[in-house]
């Protein structure tokens, strides 16, 4: 059979080829298989776990029932889900730092807005543009649209925008007669500003992540680690070695900073309230079938780290 991701696959076909490829299904049988794909997700979704297992010689997959694929796309599901909320709290609680900040500054409230929209006029006339009509914030931008001001424009843009917005206000206003060769040391937390918003595009747009622990979504080249996450998870008594091994998986690093990053903005209550729901998922649903992946290094290694992780942001909340 050709190549799955280049030809169209019947349900039948696409049973057909997992069990070319070494997928077994005596944990769930073929007929719950067909019933799942044509229901509840679709064939290259599910088969984006493949690439966690190892193959053999012959190009077959070592150990890896069609059941564990499954679990893995509902564990990977109800993560996203996670990442979604936490990020977009972490945008919600940036805004009200920044605002924070405006309101102890000199700013005026246009001036900036007007500084922002010098930066990229095209962009921003066309950002503007596709919100005028069918949006949920049409009604604002057709109210605004001529005189913009910074504590309502923040409730249009989109994440990546409002970090450009965040960054040229903070720039703008701790801006020292001498520069510093590292400017962007004058905006709090902007190194911690793109994992977090690679994990909610992805998470938005349901893209696979577990899968990414054998595949990182990032290469090395483009890979930026951030060293303060590492030094913070040293001081709060987790192994250099085990820091150094999961830290390194684009995915594990990018988590990691995203909960030190909540940690850092939230209230209390608010993390209080997430790290135990973080804490109930991956001591509950996410081990449900943990004999699934008894013998899986990578998988269980990843779990144990992000449990430890967690614990982490737990303790220091109880302290």
């Amino acid at each position: 059979m050709e190549n799955d991701c280049r030809v169209k696959l019947t349900i039948e076909q696409q049973i057909a080829h997992m069990k070319e490829k070494g997928i077994l299904f005596s944990i769930e049988d073929e007929e719950f298989a067909k019933e799942y794909l044509r229901n509840n997700t679709y064939y290259f979704k599910l088969k984006a776990y493949n690439k966690l297992y190892d193959k053999d010689k012959d190009g077959k997959y070592r150990d890896l029932e069609f059941a564990y694929l499954r679990d893995l796309a509902t564990i990977d599901s109800l993560l996203r889900r996670s990442i979604l909320k936490i990020s977009i709290d972490i945008e919600h609680y940036l805004k009200v730092a920044m605002l924070r900040d405006f309101n102890e500054s000199e700013e005026d409230g246009y001036s900036i807005v007007e500084f922002y929209k010098n930066q990229d006029p095209d962009h921003f006339e066309s950002e503007i543009e596709k919100k005028l009509y069918g949006k949920a914030c049409s009604n604002l931008v057709n109210k605004y649209k001529d005189s913009f001001a910074i504590w309502n424009i923040v409730e249009i843009l989109s994440f990546s925008d409002f970090q450009n917005l965040y960054d040229l206000f903070y720039l703008r206003t701790r801006n020292p007669k001498n520069s510093c060769e590292n400017q962007y040391k004058r905006v709090p937390y902007h190194y911690f500003f793109n994992p977090v918003r690679l994990l909610r595009n992805a998470a938005a747009h349901n893209n696979c992540l577990i899968s990414s622990l054998k595949v990182p979504y990032v290469s090395k080249e483009n890979f930026n680690y951030n060293k303060q996450i590492s030094v913070f998870l040293g001081q709060q008594g987790i192994s250099n070695n085990r820091i150094t091994r999961q830290l390194d998986k684009p995915l594990i690093h990018d988590f990691c900073v995203m909960l030190f990053l909540y940690h850092k903005i939230a209230p209390k209550s608010a993390q209080m309230h997430v790290f135990d729901e973080l804490d109930d998922f991956l001591k509950g649903r996410a081990i449900k079938h943990k004999e699934y992946y008894s013998n899986h290094a990578t998988l269980c290694s990843a779990y144990e780290f992000i449990v430890q992780v967690v614990g982490v942001f737990r303790k220091l909340l109880q302290d």
